[in-house]
């Protein structure tokens, strides 16, 4: 493989994500388009690499922060036997170049002239709304990646769930969060319109494939996660969400700390000292969030309900003593 064969198969992986020796779930292999190599060419030329060009291929992608992962028939469901496939993975532990930007999602969901920061909340609601049919109803965790085959959902349910999300937002009157609100100004097809949008993002990033076309009925099309886009999931449970975990025990600790010491309340001090923790750790949040929107992955999100309310709490505790 040389320089020349390098750039296309680095080409082909940027624009597809994955390619497969023998696609599976019924999937013909990708042809050749201009400028662009055939899927089964990609293949035999990382096959055919010698171990040197294989390194200067991991090196290549390294410069970018991304990582070559391979596949056998054997590693997860849904791969054919003898088959091999080859995931262009975002590499945790490098900083993403500033190539990878937000200008594709916000592109996609704009219907007029929404500001940026309410796109950001419209992604930010369906990307979590899709984690809850993908993972939450099936009970099923970031790390169960082999049960990405289960993972299917309608348009339809996507477009539900968003109006019982707004619904809940409407019954909140003023404690609403005020950077949610704008999303109550949708009109008329606006929730179907930018969850179809959402969802073509997602299949153009290879985190979502079709089941079945129901072509009388745009709003039935069934989509299943792809095994990139449930590596993708574990990686970003793993790399950048953990520490919500940790996050959510403090707070269970605070709040048992907190029964147990009703007659020996906090100094002054120490609430200053503990709701600057909280407001740091918040802000650690949506910085990674941030972040993974600029891979198609998050955005930005507002400081939970929980979170103000101890906060609030605390400040007029302190003022009472």
């Amino acid at each position: 493989m040389n320089m020349t064969e390098m750039g296309e198969v680095v080409a082909y992986l940027l624009r597809y994500r994955t390619a497969e020796r023998q696609p599976g779930n019924g999937r013909k292999r990708r042809a050749a388009r201009e400028g662009q190599l055939a899927e089964r060419d990609v293949c035999a030329l990382i096959d055919d690499a010698l171990e040197s060009e294989r390194e200067a291929l991991r090196d290549f992608l390294a410069g970018q922060g991304l990582r070559l992962r391979v596949f056998e028939s054997g590693d997860y469901p849904g791969i054919a036997p003898g088959s091999r496939l080859y995931a262009l993975l975002p590499d945790p532990e490098l900083e993403q170049p500033p190539l990878y930007t937000r200008e594709p999602v916000f592109d996609a969901l704009r219907l007029r002239q929404e500001s940026r920061a309410e796109l950001a909340q419209w992604y930010l609601q369906l990307w979590l709304l899709m984690q809850t049919l993908l993972y939450t109803r099936l009970n099923r965790a970031l790390s169960d990646v082999s049960r990405y085959q289960e993972a299917t959902f309608a348009t339809s349910e996507l477009v539900e769930l968003m109006r019982e999300q707004l619904e809940t937002l409407r019954a909140q009157g003023e404690s609403a969060p005020e950077s949610s609100r704008t999303l109550l100004e949708e009109r008329g097809e606006d929730i179907a319109r930018r969850a179809r949008a959402f969802i073509d993002l997602q299949v153009r990033a290879g985190q979502l494939e079709t089941v079945r076309d129901v072509r009388d009925d745009g709003e039935n099309d069934i989509w299943q996660q792809t095994l990139l886009g449930a590596l993708e999931a574990e990686q970003v449970g793993v790399h950048h969400l953990s520490h919500l975990i940790d996050l959510l025990a403090g707070e269970q600790r605070t709040d048992a700390q907190a029964e147990d010491n009703r007659e020996s309340p906090l100094t002054a001090e120490e609430m200053r000292q503990d709701e600057s923790a909280i407001e740091l750790e918040t802000d650690d949040t949506q910085t990674d969030l941030l972040g993974m929107a600029e891979k198609g992955e998050g955005v930005e999100v507002p400081h939970t309900e929980s979170q103000e309310t101890a906060i609030k709490d605390r400040a007029s505790e302190e003022e009472r003593t």
